[in-house]
């Protein structure tokens, strides 16, 4: 198991040679991309990181009503695939979450099960593995698919293929109320990738406006005021078990974190003393 990172927004104000050389000096072991592209990887592994994962394409129209879409979002998908495996890397990181924010969760995978299968294949033959996140959206449709299980085991049941799996992340089960231990428990022979992120709660503003959000007071970044996302260690999750449940597995892959917290935000120097802080607190267990 390693411990690596996604590449936080303000990363850009630097080089990216100088991203990798800073992740190596951090003690960081991989990182995620958003792209295979080329440089970047022979950047990376030239500077002795591993790839944890690279974003799939055309999730969105895979999720969309209209064939033509649907078509786009097939092609769009298998060429990140095919680029992916011919770099020599094998584990991609997607979200399902459709153009419309409005629509139904279960329209939108009457469609992904006649999409997604074919390009779940695609993986399989080309020896890559795709890791679906479980970031249910905003406010008040949360239209992503993959957050819940229930979702899981109809999308499992649809696509049971080991080519398709998770991207284990317990803050979003946190902030929606399910629990992340048990979910760990039934589903964790499906873990591709994790991402180390959490979550807290603060009980104030809960008294104040239930979860419903405030109405004068602006909510911080990444929450809406009576939760918010966090560095590993800052928030509910109890990563000891986290990564010792996922030993019991023989899960032997990246956790990755996914910087999300507003007090590692505003520049690159919080971010970078953010993921820091998170990799202090996982390599506590990660090994």
């Amino acid at each position: 198991m390693n411990i690596g990172f996604r590449i936080p927004g303000k990363a850009k104000e630097i080089s990216f040679e100088e991203l990798c050389s800073w992740a190596v000096r951090t003690g960081f072991q991989s990182i995620d991309l958003s792209s295979a592209d080329a440089e970047q990887i022979r950047a990376a592994k030239a500077a002795g990181l591993e790839i944890g994962t690279i974003d799939l394409a055309g999730t969105r129209d895979l999720l969309n009503p209209d064939p033509s879409k649907q078509q786009a979002g097939v092609e769009a998908a298998r060429a990140a695939i095919a680029a992916t495996a011919d770099a020599g890397c094998d584990k991609m990181f997607c979200v399902f979450f459709p153009e419309d924010p409005t629509r139904k969760r279960r329209e939108s995978f009457d469609v992904w099960k006649e999409t997604f299968p074919g390009v779940a294949a695609y993986a399989e033959e080309r020896g890559v593995r795709i890791a679906m996140e479980g970031w249910p959206g905003p406010a008040p449709a949360y239209p992503a698919l993959g957050v819940t299980p229930e979702m899981w085991r109809a999308m499992f049941a649809a696509v049971p293929t080991q080519a398709f799996g998770l991207n284990f992340d317990p803050s979003h089960l946190v902030r929606i109320g399910v629990d992340w231990k048990r979910a760990l428990d039934e589903f964790g022979d499906r873990i591709i990738h994790v991402h180390g992120k959490d979550t807290d709660f603060d009980s104030e503003r809960l008294y104040e406006h239930g979860n419903l959000g405030p109405t004068f007071r602006k909510s911080v970044a990444f929450g809406e005021g009576w939760w918010r996302y966090t560095i590993p260690g800052e928030g509910v999750v109890d990563w000891s078990r986290l990564i010792g449940r996922l030993e019991d597995f023989g899960f032997n892959g990246t956790v990755s974190v996914e910087l999300e917290d507003y007090r590692y935000h505003e520049t690159w120097e919080l971010q970078a003393d953010g993921l820091r802080r998170s990799r202090e607190h996982l390599a506590r267990w990660v090994r």
